[in-house]
């Protein structure tokens, strides 16, 4: 679910075998992380918090490099294979790593070479405006699949699923590349004030859910004493309900109380008591959160002189928060008060979703900002 929104929205059916390839390459980095968080703190000898770095530092250097380089050259098949040959390399030597701030630095490559790749994922996207429902299968479908393998390959060590994240990395440096498409820029932004507080809303909604989202697993192992692979089950859950969200996100035109209802569900993840309300929690969270952010794209695309003039900024802003979202769970996560992480992590998300209930009101009610 907290597969970075672009990637999941850029691969369409019928795109280059090697940016199919690079995306499920992304998406199984992201979805091996929670795996990986308790594997590392065991290895290294800190803290799971601080095991949660990996995560910071992955996203952060997406976030910066997906947001920049579209302002500094052109997408193309050179830079995309490239991208992809330093994320495998980057990934083997992880799993050579034995210095904790070493790793920190390699993922930081790591998510350079991934907010490159998904930058040129995103362009090559650019030239087909199909329907978001029919493009959003790659994430998800990934982590739906990859958990369960991901869980159980975790259980021999982190070093196992570096190798495994670096052997599903070859095709995407191997496969031939094509062409990319260069989206035409016009420099131009719309003055839409509500589209800001969107993207706010966007921002919180990333910061609060990944907040908790990666230290699930190992909330559920300590509070519910259930396995790593019986978590495993949750997050494919997650991922399956979330594809099928996106499948029918375009049938509602309500995208602010389905995210909303995000908090609920995060906080009987953790605070349900069973596993059986874990497993409702994971799913109900990943099917409405992805009821709901298409919908909130398509209120940007709205308000914008452009469809994509606000795509780029979108993921910027969610690529932001889940920068911050894990700093905010590792001290909670440190003293081991999953509970309450669930709880701000279940407030923040049902605000973020008021927000966009509140736009959509307010657009009913007042003209438009001139554009």
């Amino acid at each position: 679910m907290f597969t970075p929104t672009r990637l999941a929205y850029a691969v369409r059916p019928n795109a280059p075998m090697s940016v199919v390839a690079a995306a499920v390459a992304l998406a199984a980095m992201f979805a091996a992380t929670p795996f990986l968080i308790p594997e590392i703190a065991g290895r290294y000898g800190v803290s799971e918090g601080s095991a949660g770095l990996i995560s910071v530092a992955q996203v952060a250097m997406f976030a910066l490099f997906s947001f920049a380089l579209p302002k500094f050259t052109v997408p193309s098949g050179v830079l995309l294979r490239t991208a992809a040959a330093l994320f495998l390399a980057v990934n083997l030597a992880s799993a050579f790593m034995s210095v904790f701030w070493v790793l920190i630095g390699l993922r930081l490559v790591a998510g350079a070479a991934a907010g490159t790749i998904t930058w040129i994922v995103w362009a090559e996207a650019m030239g087909d405006r199909r329907s978001m429902a029919s493009i959003s299968a790659t994430g998800p479908m990934t982590a739906f699949l990859g958990s369960p393998i991901l869980a159980l390959v975790a259980g021999h060590g982190d070093r196992w699923v570096y190798g495994l994240l670096t052997v599903i990395a070859i095709p995407a440096v191997v496969v031939k590349v094509g062409n990319v498409r260069v989206p035409e820029r016009t420099g131009r932004v719309s003055k839409s004030r509500s589209n800001r507080v969107l993207l706010f809303a966007l921002f919180l909604l990333a910061m609060a859910g990944s907040s908790l989202f990666i230290f699930t697993a190992t909330a559920a192992v300590s509070l519910l004493s259930m396995t790593t692979t019986a978590v495993s089950f949750g997050y494919s859950l997650n991922a399956a309900a979330g594809l099928l969200g996106a499948r029918l996100a375009t049938r509602h035109r309500r995208p602010g109380w389905w995210l909303a209802s995000t908090g609920p569900a995060a906080v009987i993840c953790i605070m349900g008591g069973s596993p059986v309300w874990y497993f409702f929690g994971m799913a109900w969270w990943g099917f409405a959160f992805w009821m709901g952010v298409p919908g909130v794209l398509q209120m940007l695309s709205d308000r914008s002189l452009d469809p994509a003039e606000r795509a780029g900024d979108a993921q910027a802003f969610m690529a932001m928060g889940r920068s911050f979202g894990p700093l905010v769970g590792a001290g909670f996560a440190d003293a081991g008060a999953y509970a309450s992480l669930a709880v701000a992590a279940g407030v923040g998300l049902a605000v973020s979703g008021a927000t966009v209930i509140g736009v959509q009101e307010g657009r009913h009610r007042l003209p438009p900002t001139p554009l």
